[in-house]
């Protein structure tokens, strides 16, 4: 019997008509049901390519979205249309890691233009207009500014948690070393956000905690791969599978410097920069990670 002569037969009989509208119904709900599924339990970690600055895109599994620093103002435009091609409609945490331009930059713009439930800035003040621009642009959209949290870990939602490492010290005018440094944690992977923290931030954290709390899966290079961070003390407690560099291209600076790249290689041989890849998305089912984007090769890594 041909396929044709099959279904006619079925759409003539009522009761087998009814059993393969079921069906049909069945195998749609299940693979429905199965890619939903798969695609809630995704963690996506978006380092976003904003040139010579941060700005980094956290989309968790049950759809909340924290962004981490935004860039120079310069980057606002670009930030915000990054966000919505990734179906960002509402921000549910915001974090300005440090007062300086290449963070907060682009902020401003962008809590102007997304709803956002609450920012978080260290408790340090700075004398630029761009600073004192973004707190004019918090205070008129009225978002609540919150303090750091206490470094305990918090459940974030099912399966998440999230710990403020730093700052809980003074560090008078060492704007750097006022980084928020968040550590997110999926199940199985962690992901630790440093800011520019330099040497004697990375100092009070190895004081501060030991190994296990540092040790993370994928780490945020400090200060965009300065030698001035990324010291061995901190990278031996670290002990980063991935490390990913934002830096901008040809910027100038000179980062992320040599010394600093050969240091991350030792450790981390799965290398990504933003200078050399743009953007780099990194995913996870909290038991595998991965990324569309292959990691740099010692050969490539542009030293």
């Amino acid at each position: 019997m041909t396929l044709n002569k099959t279904v006619k037969n079925i759409l003539q009989s009522p009761i087998s008509f009814l059993l393969f509208l079921l069906l049909i119904i069945t195998s749609f709900l299940f693979f429905f049901n199965d890619f939903h599924s798969e695609d809630a339990s995704i963690l996506q970690v978006h380092y976003i390519d904003v040139g010579q600055g941060d700005s980094i895109l956290i989309q968790t599994p049950q759809n909340q979205n924290i962004l981490i620093d935004g860039g120079e103002k310069s980057q606002g435009s670009f930030l915000k249309g990054y966000l919505e091609k990734h179906g960002v409609k509402h921000l549910h945490m915001v974090i300005g890691t440090h007062p300086h331009a290449d963070h907060i930059g682009g902020l401003g713009f962008i809590l102007e233009n997304f709803s956002t439930d609450l920012i978080i800035l260290p408790p340090v003040a700075h004398t630029t207009k761009t600073f004192e621009d973004l707190l004019g642009t918090i205070e008129e959209e009225n978002i609540p500014l919150r303090p750091i949290p206490s470094s305990e870990p918090y459940l974030f939602e099912e399966n998440m948690t999230l710990e403020f490492l730093s700052p809980h010290r003074d560090f008078q005018d060492q704007l750097n070393n006022w980084s928020v440094v968040l550590k997110l944690t999926y199940v199985d992977h962690r992901f630790l956000f440093t800011g520019d923290i330099e040497s004697p931030g990375e100092a009070a954290l190895i004081q501060d905690y030991p190994p296990e709390i540092l040790s993370a899966d994928v780490l945020k290079v400090p200060h965009h791969g300065s030698r001035t961070s990324s010291s061995l003390l901190f990278l031996e407690a670290v002990s980063p599978r991935i490390s990913v560099i934002s830096s901008g291209k040809e910027n100038p600076y000179g980062h992320p410097h040599k010394e600093t790249v050969e240091r991350l290689l030792n450790f981390s041989p799965l290398l990504y920069r933003t200078d050399v890849q743009g953007t780099v998305l990194l995913k996870s089912d909290g038991h595998e990670l991965w990324s569309p984007t292959p990691p740099i090769s010692r050969s490539s890594s542009g030293h």
